[in-house]
């Protein structure tokens, strides 16, 4: 059941989305758009995205005006919030484009001119478990708004993920496209690979010469009320390996957790992990491309599939061991490598993620606005 604060939150949104926001957009509106005014948005950080670093990159090379605007609603408070979404509208009414990557009122909010794209970079790959409107926890049946009005272009990372985002957001196919997903370009780069290698040990000294295991699921709930299931069998998980592995926790931003070890992002420490373990998180597409053995633990698998369920068959499709009980994971990541499916992980990779392949970024702003620089 939904909690008071979340569904009084889902009936704010609603009526700012019908009244405030799409008067502020109008009165807002020049006679000419400005052609080389482009905006990355985000309601959930203060700073630059992952997903939008190397589309900013890009625009400014291509002589675009890149704004950004970024306000992490669940810090800010209301009114520092409508500020922010009064300021992106005005923007907005006069842009040639903007992107985004997680979901956005504002943008969703009005009828926008034809003149400018809407593009949603969506801040994960693949398609793991149900999101959008396929799920309750992630989009409230109290929210009457929409989320996806206005998207002239949703970017994924391969075909097969197309089916997935058209019933998460209820648009039409051709507006999905698999493009790939800019932030993963870097991961084809060795001198990146190599650089979060050294960053990391640099920092860390009393891993080096070990095996590492990176351990990073994601949140149950949403994001007013959520939890993890199992992290006390990750804090013990070190001891039980020994003294050749050393682990790294990254619990999910949202937990708040104290059992997080590491503040490097999660992304810079995939080059120096040897071994995944996560839950239901879409990091395990990103993974992959790096080739290398993950395990799934996830002891409330039967019930997880019974609520929000998944895209995916969980128990065939990945290409990794399923553990469901504490007590058997360290035993699970010390026979890793031995049961590492390599011809499963190509499959996987081939099926979930073919549109990665380093050029992403370039392709995305291709068909969002053309080869066009000034």
């Amino acid at each position: 059941m939904e909690s008071r604060k979340r569904i009084i939150r889902q009936h704010i949104k609603s009526a700012l989305q019908k009244t405030l926001l799409p008067l502020c957009y109008k009165l807002s509106k020049k006679k000419d758009i400005d052609k080389k005014l482009v905006i990355l948005a985000d309601l959930n950080s203060v700073s630059t995205p992952e997903s939008m670093e190397l589309i900013k990159a890009e625009l400014q090379s291509r002589g675009y005006k890149v704004r950004e605007m970024y306000c992490d609603l669940s810090s800010c408070g209301m009114v520092s919030g409508l500020k922010y979404m009064m300021s992106f509208m005005k923007a907005y009414a006069n842009a040639r484009a903007v992107f985004i990557c997680n979901y956005f009122v504002p943008v969703t909010s009005c009828k926008k001119r034809e003149e400018t794209t809407v593009v949603q970079l969506w801040h994960s790959c693949g398609a793991l478990k149900k999101f959008g409107y396929d799920s309750e926890e992630d989009i409230s049946s109290h929210f009457k708004g929409s989320v996806t009005r206005n998207f002239d272009l949703i970017t994924v990372s391969s075909k097969e993920c197309v089916k997935a985002f058209v019933s998460a957001f209820r648009l039409k196919e051709d507006i999905v496209k698999p493009l790939g997903v800019s932030r993963t370009d870097v991961f084809f780069d060795e001198s990146y690979n190599e650089q979060c290698r050294r960053e990391f040990f640099e920092r860390y000294p009393d891993y080096k010469g070990k095996k590492i295991v990176l351990y990073a699921p994601t949140f149950r709930g949403n994001a007013l009320d959520c939890h993890c299931v199992g992290e006390e069998y990750a804090a013990e998980l070190e001891k039980k390996l020994g003294e050749a592995w050393k682990v790294i926790i990254k619990m999910h931003p949202r937990l708040h957790s104290g059992l997080t070890n590491c503040d490097i992002a999660t992304n810079r420490l995939m080059p120096v992990a040897d071994v995944l373990v996560t839950d239901y998180s879409s990091l395990v597409f990103e993974y992959a491309l790096y080739k290398k053995p993950w395990v799934i633990f996830a002891p409330d698998i039967e019930s997880y599939s019974k609520g929000r369920s998944f895209y995916l068959d969980y128990k065939t499709d990945m290409p990794a061991p399923l553990v469901t009980e504490g007590e058997k994971l360290a035993q699970a990541v010390l026979d890793s490598e031995k049961s590492f499916d390599r011809e499963g992980v190509e499959r996987f990779t081939e099926k979930y993620m073919s549109a990665c392949d380093g050029r992403s970024t370039e392709r995305i702003i291709d068909s969002a606005l053309g080869k066009e620089r000034f």
